[in-house]
């Protein structure tokens, strides 16, 4: 337990931290493109000392692997990072992180992975307050956004949700680290197939990638997002259950919250502390079940 609750600091400690690299990494970089360039850099960085890979594709598990790949990785930072180009961050932090916890416990509620309970309702509720919270502020900026960036948003997460669920009985029989190699190699080649074909690659573009934001942003969301956060997401569920595992959503706003304070210099108030509290106590609801209930 208490390995696995470090685990899931460690995770949602990056994972608040990615909103900002994202957020370089498009000032320069077309969003599929960008999206590509992480997993294929990922999958370049784990090649040579991941084994065990070809578990993945092995007892009928080809399909499995290739579904949850396109929609984690493909589907969901694909729609995920073109929506934040018309969209403002924190109204696209909001309407990604909310939906989340939600959609993952009714999934998996219809699949019989969890039972409904007293304790999940007032763990969403309470984290659903916090969030509006922790984003009041930022909300008024959302009157500029597009009607077609916010459903790619709600879309990518809707994948990253369902992809999730279809990743969990992977996990036992693939290594973590292995899996996420494996589903950043495809997700990164259907990505780039995807950039090829909608956005206008021109030398120009290319050198885009070479900027030291760009890189700095990749390096970011390959090593830690990616390498170490996924991974450590998929023991999670493997672990915990999909549902206690996508708690993350509920502590990384207040991550991004700080990063934004500090590297941006955006305002904190007392709706954005009022609102991480109400995160936190959420988050605790959710995660400390009591001894005998049901843990997925």
């Amino acid at each position: 337990m208490v390995r696995n609750l470090a685990f899931f600091a460690v995770m949602s400690l990056i994972w608040g931290l990615t909103w900002a690299a994202i957020k370089l990494g498009l000032n320069d970089v077309p969003p599929l493109l960008l999206a590509a360039a992480r997993y294929l850099l990922t999958t370049a960085l784990l090649a040579t000392a991941v084994r065990g890979a070809g578990a993945a594709f092995a007892h009928g598990r080809t399909g499995r692997t290739v579904v949850s790949a396109l929609l984690v990785n493909t589907g969901t930072y694909g729609l995920l990072f073109w929506g934040m180009q018309h969209v403002p961050s924190g109204l696209s932090g909001l309407v990604n992180l909310a939906l989340i916890p939600i959609l993952l416990f009714a999934i998996a509620a219809l699949t019989g992975e969890e039972r409904p309970t007293w304790r999940h309702a007032c763990a969403l509720a309470i984290g659903s307050i916090g969030l509006v919270g922790l984003f009041w502020t930022r909300l008024g900026a959302g009157s500029g956004s597009s009607g077609i960036g916010l459903a790619a948003i709600v879309v990518a997460t809707a994948c990253y949700c369902v992809g999730s669920v279809v990743s969990r009985p992977l996990v036992g029989a693939v290594k973590p680290l292995a899996l996420t190699m494996v589903q950043a190699a495809i997700g990164g080649v259907a990505l780039l197939a995807l950039s090829l074909v909608l956005e206008p690659i021109s030398d120009e573009t290319l050198e885009a990638l070479l900027t030291p934001a760009a890189i700095g942003s990749l390096l970011f969301l390959s090593l830690f997002g990616t390498i170490v956060a996924y991974t450590l997401y998929l023991v999670l569920m493997r672990d915990w259950g999909t549902v206690r595992a996508g708690l993350y959503a509920f502590v990384s706003p207040i991550v991004a919250l700080a990063a934004g304070a500090w590297l941006f210099g955006e305002a904190v108030g007392w709706a954005e502390i009022a609102g991480a509290i109400l995160l936190l106590a959420a988050a605790a609801i959710a995660l400390l079940r009591p001894r005998g209930e049901n843990r997925g």
